[in-house]
């Protein structure tokens, strides 16, 4: 009975279990791999918004250095990497290498300015007193300091003119008043033009906002108009309308309309009309006249309600008269 157990089931050997713990070893080991692998991504850093928005608050009055410090400061207490910070950080720089080159470039002009209007005093003070070399020696030092910033002017130019218009046509400006450089007068020119063709395009926007706002005025007059018709309040109705006609007086969808609240208004005025007089022949003068007066306030213009209630007056005054006679 032990042979035959021993025959189904051999014992052991040694490289059998050298074999078996390899196996589990490998096993162990991918079981661990996949864990890797199905290792779910980790979430990034929290930002903090707060710092977010008081560094911009901070660019926008131009203190760059407190922002980069304040950003530096956040990433730093972060201890983990931060690309929102790390990439606020390097546009901040950005801005701030580009605002340092044209604060210079200002400085550059404001500066070489100042040195070109001194040029003509050294040369008067050169000419008038030939026996003193101090004058012509700073004439000559003044001419050459100013040889050196004109190359920079136009250096500032060439520098500028694709982000900064106006900055690079203030440098060409003085920098060609120094020296004609046909290079840099066909960078001015250019300038020149995009600076032509710059103000075209925004003329052009603003005409566009202005007929828009205009369009969006004219339809909001005849919505207006259209609600007043359909509830019948046909005075406010031709009112809107004619603000409408007024600044669009082709505009036939409001010629249209008015032409209809002025057929109904007709319409209204003849019988508040007839009604005063059947009022009238039946004495109810007060009340003739109040039918008329409805009528005259939707036409101020019509003469036949008006004498109407004239008419109507003088009857009444004529009977207050012999009622005081009596």
């Amino acid at each position: 009975m032990v042979d035959a157990y021993h025959g189904l089931y051999p014992k052991k050997t040694g490289s059998m279990k050298l074999l078996q713990r390899l196996f589990t070893v490998s096993l162990i080991l991918l079981l661990l791999n996949g864990c890797q692998l199905i290792e779910t991504k980790k979430a990034p850093e929290p930002v903090d918004d707060n710092v977010l928005n008081k560094s911009r608050l901070l660019v926008a009055k131009g203190r760059y250095g407190e922002a980069i410090r304040l950003l530096d400061h956040a990433r730093i207490n972060n201890n983990k990497p931060n690309h929102t910070y790390d990439d606020e950080l390097r546009s901040i720089r950005s801005q701030q290498k580009t605002l340092e080159e044209e604060l210079t470039d200002q400085l550059l002009i404001s500066n070489t300015s100042a040195l070109k209007n001194q040029l003509p005093i050294l040369t008067k003070l050169s000419q008038a007193s030939p026996e003193t070399p101090h004058y012509y020696q700073l004439l000559q030092e003044t001419r050459k300091q100013l040889e050196s910033m004109q190359q920079a002017l136009s250096e500032c130019a060439w520098r500028h003119f694709k982000r900064n218009n106006a900055l690079a046509k203030d440098c060409l400006t003085i920098a060609l008043s120094l020296r004609q450089d046909k290079a840099d007068q066909n960078l001015m020119e250019h300038l020149l033009k995009e600076q032509k063709q710059h103000k075209v395009a925004v003329a052009t926007q603003e005409k566009a906002v202005r007929e828009q706002k205009w369009k969006q005025r004219i339809d909001k007059h005849l919505a207006d108009a259209k609600r007043l018709t359909e509830s019948g309040q046909l005075k406010d109705a031709r009112k809107a309308l004619k603000l409408v006609l007024k600044e669009s007086p082709n505009n036939e969808a409001a010629k249209k309309l008015l032409s209809e609240v002025n057929g109904r208004l007709d319409k209204y005025i003849e019988n508040l009309l007839l009604a005063g007089d059947r009022l009238y022949r039946d004495g109810e003068l007060e009340s003739a006249k109040a039918t008329w007066r409805a009528a005259l306030a939707l036409d101020p213009t019509d003469e036949r309600a008006r004498e109407k209630i004239q008419r109507a007056q003088r009857v009444l005054d004529n009977l207050e008269n012999l009622r005081k006679t009596h």
